[in-house]
């Protein structure tokens, strides 16, 4: 027992250090101290005491508890038995292995030891041997050194005199790069020692031989199928033979504009079999590459050779200079062939032909930025843009005109395809416009191909600018408007006129709506860029609108002159060709008039499907009114017969002067009753003039009561002043009054029934 205590007293001695270790560890990493736990009674722990573990089991637990914990320690005792004997089973091997690798390392040394110490006698041995040579040896090797020194001199004086031998032997065998290499090893020393007669005589044998040499060379460098890297080659070892690099550098370029020339020809006369695309996949092609061939062997043979001595910028103009001489030509012939291609109707090919021209200059642009062949490359796909622009504006124009005389046709004639049946001047104007816009709509897809996202030079912010607002919008869709507006004013007086009212309505039509929708539909596809075109560009929506203003007003007046002359020419034929005088009394209407109200109420149908009624200006403010009505005192309703005295003609000389402010050629509203009053203002002013022509008799001025009474009954509803239309009719009846010998009115009521329908 006292052994047992001394026992536990040493080992909890030896635990005290490794307690304080363990605490020091919890507090380090803030693990908290373990409360009421008694480790002396924990059997996993390092200070379990079995005695007190006893005690402690035998103090809380009953007999049967202690025998199952009994059971559970020998179960736990025989896994832990089971555990140790398998783990020492599995590493035998590993330990008999490392005991019999252990033996042989001891082994191995004591081998190593033996042949170290052998080497080591060995080196000695050597060492004393290569003493004992040296010193036999000093005296000779003074002597095999100095002979040797002579041998090489002479074998360098030896190849001195065999070298225009061997440099001829070298240029007949084309090995020119040990011809140099032999010449330039030999050239210093030959100029060093020319005072002497026999390295004068050598040198200039070689001098003589290095003339066929650089001629070689020239000769070289002359071929058009020298590849770059013997043309820098070649470019080093004249440079080595000393040869001017100017007259070099002429040289090789010569060679290069032979090969350049040779494909600007093929770009000259390309086969007509071929298509764009294919044209600068091949014969334009070949020039681009034989350009970036020639560009970077002069920049590898002459820029980058540290052995010329020239200027950079000198050899960079002098490129610069090349390249572009042969590039102006390629380019005029490019702008040749894309001009071609500009009447072509495929627009897709076109497209993609300039893209790729573009992207093929670029690489050449990169290696040379000081020729500038991106801005003339740029300027080449503008100038085909624009003449592209300018054939659709002729394709444009073109069709405007078909369409104008498929109208005419129309008007005139038969019906063409997309006229047929349509009655009305409506249908044919909506037909023509939507002709027009859609053809024009057609054209701006076609054109919004050169912006498209996958073309290269559209992302070019001089380009786009330039081309969506002056190209495109002015260029193309603002001239193309001006030009319909101006074609419609420059129609000739021969066109129909129902072709008139139609073009009027069109122009109606642009300057309310079509001009301002056609802008924003452009700038929406094509937006612009305003900061690269300043400037304001000419014409503007507001001055096309001013434009077609003026052309409807311009063509309504035409309209109207030409169907007033028409009605005029009806009425004074048939007042010039009746006797007024011999006339019988009037039994009904003259054909004449009722031939005038059929021709305005054909007008009235054509232009009220184009225009709107318009606002009547009547003395009554109830303008729903209208209807025909008696002048007071008016001869129209006049019965007695006519005398003349004071008053009347006070009478006449007051109605002559209203009738001076008459306009019979005003300005025409753009309305149905503006327009109608116009014709009708010409024809009752012609048929005034008529009657102050002639002599009437007693029935020849009744006929003229009955005839202008009819005109009234008929005429009122088409003007837009009934006061106005009265006041002529009564113009006219006071005429031929005026101008009758026996002045007796017909009586109302029989004027009346003459002008009533049958």
């Amino acid at each position: 027992q006292h052994y047992f205590i001394q026992s536990n007293l040493s080992m909890t001695e030896a635990n005290l250090p490794k307690k304080r270790n363990r605490n020091l560890l919890k507090q380090f990493y803030g693990i908290k101290k373990e409360e009421n736990v008694d480790r002396n009674t924990d059997i996993n722990s390092d200070q379990f005491h079995s005695d007190i573990y006893m005690k402690d089991m035998l103090g809380k637990k009953h007999l049967d508890e202690l025998l199952g914990h009994q059971t559970v320690l020998l179960k736990e005792i025989r896994t832990l038995d089971s555990e140790m004997q398998t783990l020492v089973y599995e590493n035998y091997n590993k330990f008999i292995s490392a005991t019999d690798t252990i033996r042989r390392m001891k082994d191995d040394f004591k081998l190593m030891e033996e042949q170290m110490e052998a080497v080591m006698s060995n080196m000695d041995s050597v060492s004393s041997f290569s003493n004992d040579i040296s010193v036999n040896l000093s005296d000779s090797r003074q002597k095999i050194t100095k002979l040797s020194s002579v041998h090489s001199l002479l074998t360098k004086l030896q190849t001195l005199f065999e070298l225009p031998t061997l440099l001829r032997k070298a240029i007949q065998m084309e090995a020119y790069p040990q011809a140099v290499k032999y010449y330039c090893q030999a050239a210093a020393i030959l100029c060093q020692y020319e005072h002497v007669n026999s390295f004068d005589g050598i040198r200039a044998d070689c001098e003589n031989t290095v003339k066929l040499l650089k001629e070689a060379l020239r000769s070289n460098l002359a071929k058009p199928d020298i590849k770059p890297n013997e043309v820098v080659e070649t470019t080093d070892m004249l440079l080595e033979l000393k040869e001017c690099p100017r007259v070099i550098i002429q040289l090789y370029l010569d060679t290069a504009h032979v090969t350049l020339q040779a494909d600007i020809e093929k770009v000259a006369n390309p086969s007509p079999e071929q298509d764009i695309l294919e044209f600068l996949d091949t014969t334009g092609y070949d020039f681009l590459g034989s350009v970036s061939l020639a560009i970077s062997t002069y920049k590898s043979s002459f820029c980058e050779n540290s052995n010329v001595t020239l200027p950079d910028n000198e050899l960079d103009e002098t490129l610069s200079e090349f390249v572009y001489q042969h590039f102006s030509e390629y380019f005029q012939h490019m702008q040749t062939r894309f001009t071609e291609e500009t009447k072509a109707p495929e627009n897709a090919l076109l497209v993609r032909g300039l893209d790729r021209f573009y992207r093929r200059i670029q690489p050449v642009h990169t290696l040379l930025p000081a020729a500038s062949l991106e801005r003339i490359a740029m300027e080449i796909v503008t100038n085909t843009i624009r003449c592209r622009i300018q054939y659709f504006t002729d394709t444009l124009n073109t069709h405007y005109l078909e369409t104008v005389n498929d109208v005419k046709q129309t008007l005139l004639v038969s019906r063409p395809p997309q006229f047929e049946g349509q009655e009305s001047l409506q249908d044919i104007m909506s037909t023509m416009k939507a002709s027009l816009v859609g053809k024009l709509k057609l054209v701006l897809v076609n054109v919004k191909e050169f912006i498209n996202t996958d073309i290269t030079f559209s992302t070019k912010p001089y380009f786009r600018g330039p081309f969506c607002l002056h190209d495109v919008k002015q260029g193309l869709v603002m001239r193309y408007l001006e030009h319909i507006l101006s074609s419609v004013a420059e129609l000739s007086d021969s066109v129909p006129p129902n072709l008139l009212l139609v073009m009027a309505r069109l122009c109606l039509d642009m300057e309310t709506s079509t001009i301002s929708y056609l802008s924003t539909l452009t700038e929406e596809m094509f937006p612009p860029d305003r900061s690269a075109v300043p400037e304001e560009l000419t014409p503007t929506v507001p001055q096309l609108t001013a434009l077609a203003h003026d052309t409807v007003q311009q063509s309504l007046t035409r309209f109207v002159q030409v169907k007033g002359l028409s009605i005029s020419q009806m009425i004074h034929t048939s007042v010039k060709t009746r006797d007024w005088l011999g006339a019988l009394e009037p039994r009904n209407v003259r054909a004449a008039m009722k031939r005038v109200v059929e021709e305005v109420t054909d007008l009235d149908t054509q232009i009220g499907t184009l225009f709107e009624e318009g606002t009547v200006r009547t003395a009554n403010s109830d303008s729903s009114a209208r209807r025909p009505h008696s002048v007071a005192g008016s001869r129209i309703n006049s019965s007695s017969k006519y005398k003349y005295n004071h008053s009347d003609a006070e009478s006449s000389l007051l109605n002559k002067l209203f009738n001076d402010k008459v306009e019979i050629f005003g300005v025409i509203q753009f309305t149905k009753l503006s327009i109608l009053t116009g014709v009708i203002k010409i024809g009752l002013k012609a048929f005034l003039e008529s009657v102050r022509l002639r002599t009437f008799g007693k029935f020849g001025l009744q006929q003229v009561q009955v005839d202008v009474y009819y005109l009234r009954e008929y005429l009122w509803r088409f003007v837009e002043e009934e006061r106005l239309l009265y006041f002529l009719l009564e113009e006219v009846v006071n005429s031929a009054v005026d101008r009758c010998i026996d002045p007796v009115m017909m009586e109302p009521s029989v004027v009346m029934l003459l002008c009533e329908p049958t």
